[in-house]
């Protein structure tokens, strides 16, 4: 499995870009990078995507998906079609974020054209992206938003991503369900709320040593041992060895 970090920067991160995560070429695991420059610069055209999966409806994780939606219509006449998971409102908020950035005839015309599949899904959903098996989690972050994290098993590897998260027993169920796991790091110690701080993330990795833990969404500089600190344009291959 191919990883690839478009943006590993929290919200307001002076450092790096907003979240977005590629895999394989194939999925992108929230879209908050500027996907029309990132993916070239990663060697990925816009159409190569065929599924996004979101975690939460945050600005700095989703805002990449206009540009990307309709990118891909104008500069292709038969652009491949696209596949849009998570959580309950997705639809709605799609809609509403085309809407704003180009208007409902922009909008009705790329949703037909890249004949736009959205599946809403719920704690302990599981579903199917480009031939692998997902399952979702709820996560504990902003209490007026449906926020999830996912663990995708593809090519043998079970690849955990929290999204956005505070500790919570779904965060461990989701970490215990992963071989890796791409988790966020917000906050350099003491922490503070709705994020996972460093002495969060250490306190994972003693609760489950089996897994290897890749960290992002940071808003400091500080690392962790034992830990792979992601960077902008960072490609992994995994399993790590």
């Amino acid at each position: 499995m191919e990883v690839t970090f478009l943006g590993t920067g929290a919200a307001f991160s002076p450092h790096a870009y907003n979240s977005s995560i590629l895999v394989d070429r194939k999925i992108l695991m929230d879209a908050g990078a500027p996907l029309t420059v990132h993916l070239p610069r990663a060697g990925v055209s816009l159409d190569e995507p065929r599924a996004v999966v979101l975690s939460h409806f945050h600005a700095d994780h989703t805002f990449g998906l206009a540009w990307l939606i309709l990118g891909r219509v104008l500069l292709n006449d038969r652009t491949p079609s696209l596949s849009v998971f998570g959580p309950r409102g997705t639809t709605s908020y799609l809609e509403r974020l085309l809407d704003l950035a180009w208007g409902a005839e922009m909008r009705r015309m790329s949703w037909e054209r890249l004949q736009l599949r959205v599946q809403e899904l719920a704690d302990g959903d599981t579903f199917r992206l480009d031939g692998s098996r997902g399952q979702a989690f709820k996560m504990k972050h902003a209490s007026r938003l449906a926020c999830l994290g996912f663990v995708i098993e593809r090519d043998g590897v079970r690849l955990g991503y929290t999204g956005d998260a505070e500790m919570s027993p779904q965060l461990d169920a989701l970490i215990a369900a992963s071989d890796h796991v791409i988790s966020e790091m917000t906050y350099d110690d003491p922490g503070g709320e709705l994020h996972l701080a460093r002495k969060d993330i250490k306190e994972l990795m003693a609760r489950h040593p089996s897994v290897r833990f890749i960290l992002t969404h940071r808003g400091g500089n500080t690392s962790v041992n034992g830990a792979v600190m992601a960077r902008d344009f960072l490609t992994l291959q995994l399993p790590l060895h």
